[in-house]
């Protein structure tokens, strides 16, 4: 399946992105790689041989030349050409900037939220990893401490302090 941008999309691409949709034209539509195509020239991006022998490639799969294509394209959209087709669509490129800046705001939100979390996690494991830690060494101590030998809660203790310096680092 190939992919399909937007007018918006394609008015709001960097030239390098609009460069990689015609270095990559098999995976892209017609239309897509036609307004790529036309808003190169309206930004008055040179053109160089690496394009061009893109856009033959490209007109010779589609069997006709670029201009018709274009000319086929705007004509179907009821305009004369890519300026007009542009100009007659302003409220994408405005659609685009808010839900882009709703996305950005969403994103922001998410990784504020999961700071959050991990900050309470971390508290929790030095929390947790501490009473581990010196439960497991007053158990040790007080079986020691009882002259019969011993038991040694080695695993509580090295449990706590694994979990207890994880929580310190990531806090």
């Amino acid at each position: 399946m190939k992919t399909t941008r937007t007018l918006a999309q394609i008015s709001n691409s960097k030239g390098f992105q609009l460069s990689e949709i015609l270095v990559s034209w098999p995976y892209y539509t017609e239309e897509t790689v036609i307004l790529a195509y036309s808003e190169i020239k309206r930004r008055g991006i040179q053109i160089n041989e690496e394009i061009e022998k893109l856009i033959t490639a490209f007109c010779e799969a589609q069997g006709k030349p670029i201009s018709q294509l274009e000319f086929e394209l705007f004509e179907s959209k009821n305009v004369a050409n890519y300026q007009e087709y542009f100009n007659s669509q302003p409220q994408y490129s405005e659609t685009m900037n808010e839900e882009s800046k709703k996305l950005e705001k969403l994103r922001r939100e998410q990784a504020f939220q999961r700071e959050v979390f991990e900050k309470k996690q971390a508290n929790k494991d030095v929390l947790y990893g501490g009473l581990w830690f010196v439960g497991g060494l007053a158990v040790t101590l007080v079986s020691v401490a009882s002259g019969k030998g011993g038991f040694i809660a080695y695993g509580a203790v090295i449990f706590g302090g694994i979990q207890f310096f994880k929580g310190l680092m990531k806090s």
